[in-house]
């Protein structure tokens, strides 16, 4: 099979502006970093509290959704294999997979605060100790 001299050149043409456009585009962001200061936070003292109000309660994780979370240990399996980090810290803008979910219900919150997102991310960093 022969190609034309200017399907070649349109060709090579083509693939140069995919490869230098390519080049400019690919980097990504910086990570933002949580500051953790020098205390490390613990389940039982700082998260606790956050996971009793936003999750762990009678329809939630309490009940009814997988996991229970009024606990340490029912925690620990989705600490373990990233779900909890995914839920909470990367996907907390999706309305129905980031936790808590935008359909909590009245009294309970919908979002967590900065200070509340910065000690869960300090904790998850930390190992999550209990």
């Amino acid at each position: 099979m022969k190609i034309s001299e200017n399907t070649a050149f349109y060709l090579l043409s083509w693939c140069a502006v995919l490869l230098l456009g390519s080049c400019t585009s690919d980097q990504l962001p910086e990570p933002i970093m949580a500051n953790c200061g020098v205390d490390t936070p613990t389940y039982a003292v700082e998260v606790k509290p956050i996971i009793d109000e936003s999750c762990a309660y009678s329809g939630c994780h309490l009940d009814s959704s997988p996991g229970r979370f009024d606990s340490y240990n029912g925690l620990l399996p989705y600490l373990q294999d990233n779900t909890f980090r995914q839920r909470v810290l990367i996907q907390r803008g999706d309305p129905t997979t980031g936790m808590p979910p935008n359909f909590a219900p009245n009294g309970r919150p919908i979002d967590l605060t900065s200070d509340q997102l910065t000690m869960i991310e300090c904790w998850l960093n930390a190992g999550f100790p209990e």
